[in-house]
C-alpha cells in the first residue's frame, strides 16, 4: 500500500506543473441575501458551471492532467465527483487503493484519502471548486441496503468535514437516489459535516431523475441550496422542475445537477444504431431552459467522461448507453465547449438581478423541443429570451401600463449559443411613434423578432437592454 501511495503522490505532484497557478485559491461560497444565487464570501456573484467526472479520484496522473487542463480551457468552475463512488468500495483506484479498509465506513483508508487530498489541491490550484458526493446513494445507501447507519454516517461526515474544512468544496449528499427510509442517515451525515467544518461549506442533495431535493429537504437547515435532476431524456422538461423548486419558500438557490449527458442514449437505452442519442442541441436547450427558469447554475456531462475511471492501472469506459468513445473524444464534444458561452452570457449582465419572467412572451412558449424561455432583471434593465429552434419571438415591451424593459429605448441583440457571438439588431422605442397614452392603455405594446436562422439546432437568445445602461455585447466580459 505504501508503494502505491508514493507513486500516486509523485504522479499528482508532477501534474501540478502543467498549468500556471492562479493568484489565490477560490474563495468560499455562500448563498446570496435574497436566497436565489450563490456568491463568494465578499458577495461577488458566482455562476455554478460544473462538469461531471464522478470517478475523478480513480484517475491516474496522465488522465487527471489531461482532464483539468481541458476543463480549465472551457471555463468550467466546478467539478462534480464522488468520494466513495459506485463500485468504489471494492474496486480500487488507479493506485490500488479502496476508499475504506475492508469496506468499513468507520475505517477510511488513509492512502486513498491522501490521493483525494492531492486531487482536490491540484484542482483548486486551477480555480475549481469540488462538489463532492460523500457516498453514492444508489449503490450504498438506499431503502434496500445501506452500508451506513446514523451513527457511522455522522462519524464519516465528521471525518470529511474536518479533513476538508479549509478546502474549496461543496457537499452533495445522496447520489442518484431518493431518500425514502434513509432520511435520518442523511441528516446525520449533514450534521457530521457541519460539526467537522464549522458549517463553512454549502450542502445540497442529489436525487434521481425527474426529482428535486426540495421534496424531502427544503426546510432542513443544513440544505443550503436545492438540486434537481431532470433525467437523461431528449424530451426533457427541466424548466418545469426548476420552476417548481424555485417557488418553494423560503427561497433557496436551485442548481440543475444532472440533466442530459451529451452522447448518451435517451432514457439510457442500450446503444445500437437507430437509438436516439442526446446531441449538443439537446444539452443547450435543457441548460438554457433551466437557467432562464431560475436556476443559479447547471452541470454538464459527456459520454466517455462522466463514468471514466482508471482501475488497477487500466482504463474503463462508460456503460454502453452511447457509442463507444475514448476519454479524449469525450472531452471534445461540442456542447462541452458551448457551455462556457452560457456562463459568459449570464456574467455579461448584472446576474444577481436575474429572475424568470415568461410574461415577456406574447403568445405560446411552444412545446418541449421548440421551447421559448424568458427571464429578465428585477430592475427591468435587461431581458433574455431563448428560442430553441429559431422560432420568431413576440415580446411584450409594455404590458398595458407597465414597461417590461426600463428606459425609452430598447437595444436588441442576437446571441448565438453555438458560437458565443452576438450581433446588434437595433434600437426600438417602448412605444411606437405617434402612440398616445390612450392607445397604450388599450393593450400591450409588442414587437416580433425573427432569428437569423431556424430549424432543429438553430437556437438563439434574444437580448433586450435598456439602451441607457450601455451594457457590452452579450457574452462579453464585464
Amino acid at each position: 500500500m505504501r508503494n502505491h501511495l508514493t507513486i500516486a503522490a509523485a504522479a499528482i505532484f508532477t501534474a501540478a506543473n502543467f498549468l500556471p497557478l492562479p493568484a489565490q485559491p477560490p474563495p468560499r461560497l455562500r448563498v446570496s441575501g435574497d436566497g436565489r444565487f450563490l456568491v463568494t464570501a465578499d458577495g461577488a456573484p458566482f455562476f455554478y458551471l460544473a462538469d461531471t467526472a464522478w470517478h475523478l479520484f480513480h484517475y491516474n496522473r496522465e488522465d487527471l492532467e489531461l482532464y483539468l487542463k481541458d476543463r480549465v480551457s472551457r471555463r468550467f468552475n466546478v467539478i462534480q465527483a464522488v468520494v466513495a463512488t459506485f463500485g468504489g468500495l471494492d474496486r480500487p483506484n488507479a493506485y490500488g487503493e479502496t476508499v475504506f479498509v475492508n469496506q468499513d465506513p468507520r475505517k477510511p483508508n488513509e492512502a486513498y484519502f491522501r490521493n483525494v487530498d492531492q486531487v482536490i489541491d491540484l484542482a483548486a490550484s486551477r480555480g475549481f471548486y469540488l462538489a463532492l458526493v460523500p457516498i453514492w446513494s444508489r449503490a450504498y445507501v438506499n431503502e434496500r441496503r445501506t452500508v451506513l447507519d446514523p451513527s457511522s454516517a455522522h462519524d464519516y461526515g465528521l471525518f470529511l468535514g474536518r479533513r476538508y474544512r479549509d478546502k474549496p468544496v461543496i457537499w452533495i449528499l445522496g447520489g442518484d437516489w431518493f431518500p425514502d427510509n434513509t432520511v435520518e442517515i442523511w441528516r446525520a451525515l449533514a450534521a457530521g459535516l457541519s460539526e467537522g467544518d464549522g458549517g463553512t461549506h454549502l450542502k445540497t442533495y442529489h436525487p434521481t431523475g425527474q426529482q428535486t431535493s426540495a421534496w424531502w429537504f427544503h426546510r432542513e437547515p443544513w440544505l443550503d441550496f436545492n438540486m434537481v435532476q431532470s433525467r437523461h431524456i431528449i424530451v426533457n422538461r427541466s424548466y418545469e422542475l426548476v420552476t417548481e423548486t424555485y417557488a418553494y419558500c423560503p427561497p433557496k438557490p436551485v442548481i440543475e445537477g444532472e440533466s442530459v449527458y451529451e452522447g448518451i442514449t435517451s432514457e439510457l437505452l442500450p446503444y445500437k444504431p437507430g437509438v436516439p442519442v442526446i446531441q449538443a442541441q439537446d444539452v443547450r436547450r435543457v441548460a438554457y431552459g433551466a437557467i432562464f427558469a431560475g436556476a443559479a447554475g447547471c452541470a454538464y456531462g459527456s459520454q466517455g467522461v462522466w463514468d471514466h475511471r482508471n482501475s488497477g492501472g487500466k482504463r474503463s469506459g462508460s456503460p454502453q448507453v452511447g457509442a463507444p468513445v475514448t476519454f479524449e473524444e469525450g472531452l471534445k464534444r461540442p456542447a462541452g465547449s458551448q457551455m462556457q458561452y452560457l456562463r459568459a452570457l449570464i456574467e455579461s449582465r448584472p446576474m444577481l438581478l436575474r429572475e424568470p419572467f415568461q410574461w415577456l412572451i406574447d403568445g405560446d412558449p411552444m412545446g418541449v423541443l421548440d421551447r421559448i424561455q424568458a427571464c429578465r432583471a428585477s430592475d427591468r434593465s435587461y431581458a433574455f429570451l431563448y428560442t430553441s429552434s429559431g422560432k420568431p419571438i413576440r415580446v411584450r415591451f409594455r404590458d398595458k401600463i407597465h414597461d417590461n424593459i426600463s428606459g425609452k429605448l430598447v437595444r436588441a441583440w442576437w446571441f448565438d449559443p453555438r458560437q458565443g457571438t452576438s450581433s446588434l439588431i437595433g434600437e426600438y422605442p417602448i412605444k411606437e411613434a405617434g402612440d398616445t397614452e390612450a392607445d397604450v392603455l388599450r393593450g400591450d405594446v409588442a414587437r416580433t423578432f425573427t432569428p437569423p436562422s431556424s430549424g432543429p439546432g438553430n437556437d438563439w437568445v434574444l437580448v433586450l437592454d435598456d439602451a441607457t445602461k450601455n451594457y457590452p455585447a452579450p457574452g462579453s466580459r464585464r
